[in-house]
């Protein structure tokens, strides 16, 4: 029985949802100190606080959407609705989990604390309040990806770009509306239950022309970004631009996704099952890396 626990346990803290912490590495990269162990493990230590502390947020979000995760299609398999895991276990994991999550993150600084604070007090709303208004959902969501980049910059005591604040917001909101569209396109096409009050406000023409604006946002902020004098004197090199295509492509493939493929509804599973946005991915990853640390 201990180990049935244990294992509904690890499945409620959603490990192959931890690669939305990877946030936290955007400061690492671009404050030129990749290569430096004692800021890489600094960094390491505030992906996994982050990790521990999502995973009490994932178990709080299960608790409050019980009654429509019975209705899901797929999360009604997950430990705590189809009654692997019982509800004051739940309670009981995502205290600790919470707990050892902002512990570890004051311990990585008066800072870090803050923000993994704040990105707590955001969740709490969110699950009980914040999550049932019309695009401010998507925002709160967004919101959650910005305080993982500003808490990596923040541990390393380094200052927080305005153009990391810009692309990872809007690169965030294309990605949380690309999540609500395939939702409303399961559930409209399926003639399914709503898995969320909040969805009966959406309409699939509307995400999609949001779809389109944050895309095109976020292209062209990383356009100004990279050919920005101000970043080129900032790496001294002039060739960051050699970035943008692998940008446009993952945009574009992550529209390719979920317009012709209906993908996107767990983002989380599509950028590690995808081979080409995989390796655009890493390419992206490698260019950057040999600009910035070897041009």
């Amino acid at each position: 029985m201990l180990k049935q626990y244990l294992k509904a346990i690890l499945r409620s803290m959603r490990p192959i949802q931890w690669t939305k912490n990877v946030f936290v590495f955007a400061g690492l990269i671009f404050s030129q100190e990749f290569l430096n162990p004692q800021k890489f493990l600094t960094s390491l230590s505030a992906f996994g606080a982050f990790c521990i502390l999502s995973s009490g947020v994932y178990m709080l979000n299960d608790i409050a959407d019980l009654p429509f995760d019975r209705l899901h299609p797929q999360k009604r398999k997950r430990p705590l609705p189809s009654g692997q895991l019982p509800l004051w276990l739940a309670w009981v994991s995502m205290v600790i989990l919470i707990a050892v999550g902002l512990i570890w993150s004051y311990t990585l600084g008066r800072g870090m604390f803050l923000i993994a604070l704040s990105y707590f007090i955001l969740q709490l709303l969110y699950s009980v309040w914040l999550k049932h208004m019309v695009i401010v959902d998507i925002l709160v969501i967004a919101l959650g990806f910005l305080l993982r980049a500003a808490a990596g910059a923040v541990v390393l005591s380094v200052v927080i770009s305005n153009w990391l604040i810009l692309c990872t917001s809007l690169l965030a909101l294309f990605m949380v509306t690309a999540k609500r569209r395939q939702e409303l396109w399961r559930i409209t096409n399926e003639n399914q239950h709503l898995s969320r009050t909040v969805m009966k406000f959406y309409d699939i023409n509307f995400l999609d022309q949001l779809l389109t604006i944050e895309a095109a946002a976020t292209i062209t902020a990383y356009s100004l970004y990279v050919f920005s004098p101000s970043t080129i004197k900032n790496f001294g090199t002039p060739y960051l631009g050699i970035s943008l295509p692998f940008v446009i492509y993952g945009i574009f493939r992550y529209f390719y996704l979920v317009h012709i493929d209906g993908k996107g509804e767990e983002p989380e599973k599509l950028v590690l099952s995808d081979t080409p946005f995989i390796i655009n991915l890493l390419l992206w990853v490698a260019t950057i890396l040999t600009v910035i640390y070897i041009l």
